[in-house]
This record gives C-alpha cells, sequence and structure tokens, in this order.
C-alpha cells in the first residue's frame, strides 16, 4: 500500500493548503476569531476555524484514494467472518471501519467548529466525542483484545472492549486539544506522530496474520493522510500563525490519531500494543497528566484553562514561541525513533 499511501499524502498536504484559505475568509465571515485574552500569547485576533480545512483536506484525499487506486479498493473489500465454536458470530470488514472512522472524525470536526464559534459546555463536547467514539466502534474501530505470549489473542469482553477503545479515543482527543497552546506545537506533532505510524504500519504489515496484515495496510494509507494534511496546515499555523485550528481540528486529529493507532499499532504484539502510541504521544499526554493534577489540587474544574502547561513554563523562562514548539518536536521525534527501532527490532527477533 507503498502508493496508496504516497498519493494519501500528496492529495491531502495540496487539499488542506488550498482550502485554508477559504476557512480563514469564511472564519472572518462569521467571526470566529481568537482573540486575545490575558491567557493566550497571541497579540490580534486570529481566525479559529483552520480546523475545517484539516478535516477536509484530509476526508477529500481519503476518498480520492479510494477512487483513484484500485488496489485500496480491494483492501477495503476485504471482510473477516469471526468464528466461535466453529459458528460464525460476526464479519469485520475494513469498508466499515474506513466508512466509521470518516464518520466519527466529521462528528469530531462539526462540533469543535460549533464549539470554535458558540463556546459550548464541557458536558456538551465530552458527549459528542462520546458519541463520535461509538460511532466508530459501531463500525468495527475497537480495541477487540490483546495478543499476549503464548495464549495467542485474548479478546476483550464486549463492555471492557468498548471501555478501553472509549478511552483511549477520548485520551487521544483531549491530549492533542489541550495542547494546541502555541503556534504549530499540535499540527506538528501530528504530523510526527502519524508519520510514525505510518512506519511502523509498514515495519509491521508482513509480519502479523491476515486480518492484522490488512488493517496495519488500511492504518497506514490513513496514517500517510493525516501528516500530509498535518504538514500542509502548517505552512499556515507555525509562528507567527495566520490560522488557528481550533477544537474543530485539534478533536479531528485527536480522534483520527486515536482511532488509526486502534487500527493498525494495537494489533502488534502485546509489548509493543500500547507502548508505541502512547511512547509518541508520551510529551503532551504527561503535559495533560500534570495539568489534570495541578487543577484538582487547586480546586479547579479539570477542564479549566490555565497558564501551567509544559510550553507556558518556557515561555515565562524567555524561550521564544518558535524555540519551545521546535524543542517539542525534537523531543517528540527522539521518542518516535525509539518507538520505530522497538518495531524493527522486535520483529527481527
Amino acid at each position: 500500500m507503498i502508493r496508496a499511501s504516497l498519493v494519501g499524502f500528496v492529495l491531502a498536504f495540496a487539499a488542506t493548503a488550498g482550502l485554508v484559505p477559504f476557512f480563514i475568509g469564511l472564519s472572518r465571515r462569521w467571526g470566529v476569531l481568537d482573540r486575545p485574552d490575558p491567557r493566550k500569547v497571541h497579540a490580534h485576533p486570529i481566525p479559529r476555524w483552520g480546523g475545517g480545512a484539516i478535516a477536509g483536506g484530509t476526508l477529500l484525499a481519503l476518498l480520492g484514494v479510494a477512487a483513484l487506486d484500485p488496489r485500496f479498493r480491494t483492501l477495503l473489500a476485504f471482510r473477516y467472518k469471526i468464528v466461535e465454536n466453529g459458528e460464525v458470530v460476526g464479519v469485520l470488514g475494513l469498508r466499515a471501519q474506513f466508512f466509521g472512522l470518516l464518520l466519527g472524525g466529521l462528528i469530531c470536526a462539526g462540533i469543535g467548529m460549533w464549539d470554535d464559534r458558540r463556546s459550548l459546555s464541557p458536558a456538551v463536547k465530552f458527549l459528542a466525542q462520546t458519541v463520535a467514539a461509538y460511532v466508530a466502534m459501531m463500525y468495527g474501530v475497537r480495541v477487540a483484545g490483546l495478543a499476549l505470549p503464548g495464549l495467542g489473542f485474548v479478546a476483550f469482553p464486549l463492555l471492557l472492549s468498548q471501555a478501553v477503545t472509549l478511552f483511549w479515543l477520548l485520551g487521544f482527543m483531549n491530549a492533542i486539544n489541550l495542547t494546541d497552546g502555541l503556534d504549530g506545537l499540535a499540527a506538528g506533532l501530528v504530523a510526527i506522530a502519524a508519520g510514525t505510524f505510518f512506519f511502523v504500519a509498514l515495519l509491521q504489515a508482513d509480519t502479523q496474520v491476515l486480518l492484522y496484515a490488512k488493517q496495519l495496510k488500511l492504518a497506514g494509507v490513513l496514517a500517510a493522510a493525516l501528516a500530509g494534511s498535518a504538514l500542509a496546515f502548517l505552512i499556515y499555523n507555525f509562528h507567527p500563525a495566520r490560522v488557528f485550528m481550533g477544537d474543530g481540528g485539534a478533536l479531528f486529529l485527536g480522534f483520527f490519531l486515536g482511532a488509526v493507532s486502534v487500527i493498525g499499532t494495537l494489533k502488534t504484539s502485546a509489548v509493543l500494543a500500547f507502548l508505541i502510541p502512547v511512547l509518541v504521544v508520551a510529551l503532551p499526554v504527561a503535559d495533560v497528566a500534570a495539568a489534570l493534577v495541578r487543577r484538582w489540587r487547586r480546586g479547579a474544574g479539570l477542564m479549566t484553562a490555565d497558564k501551567g502547561h509544559f510550553h507556558h513554563r518556557l515561555l515565562a523562562l524567555g524561550w521564544t514561541q518558535r524555540e519551545v514548539v521546535l524543542l517539542v518536536y525534537v523531543i517528540t521525534l527522539l521518542l518516535s525513533s525509539a518507538a520505530l527501532l522497538l518495531t524493527f527490532f522486535r520483529g527481527r527477533v
């Protein structure tokens, strides 16, 4: 699927780059602007609907790959019968997973863009994120179990499978959303993470059983398109930013990244399954965890914004926005490199 992945990357990059000016104009027309306040680091209003370009560019690219590449369409047609005690109890189809991921991503982008304009309550946003996660699960995007050494694949009971998947997807969505505090920070992190997931899928696809191999190939195409979209957005979002991704972009990117890891990296061996994606996004996850503990100890709401994040602390020490963002990029690249090395050598042990 290298050809399909390359096509997806190029189409996503071109589509997102072309859509950003349209959404900048739309943001200004509808007054969807991020205005300066004491908590923020920009000094003038910035359009907030860049997430529409990210979501639109990614989805258009994936639909374009499906239209242009016969081998990708053949991949999507793959269906796997789930057999228990000699009886077929279900069918898992890649086309269904693909559609569920696109639909869930649209829900995340839509509710996020609405929040960018109307400032929805945390409860409403959490409910919408939960709906998006369950929509993806309905179409087969879920953590069904774990491959354990000597035991083979151990299936999770349905409720446990849903709980793990929901926690996983919500974690990714909110980690990326809370990381989006400096120009280019979230988009760059997602580009690095998606690129890492692509190479993990590439390295692991030929070492797995048929079902996992097919899912890893699908995950590789999805990750490539996501990386292309995030990189294109950086043209307009790197400091000084001309547009922000807003909640629409952050929730879409977080959902898509989490769903790609469910389809892809969580299909690797037990040791690597959870380690790889967590390692790649370790910095934003650690920052979010610290923020939750900090707010809990203060008695503030867990979703209350503050200036205690890792990047805010570096800014307070005199670092520039670009220096902070580039430092985070380097740390994430090092963690991603470690994940790739683990994948490479694990496949040869």
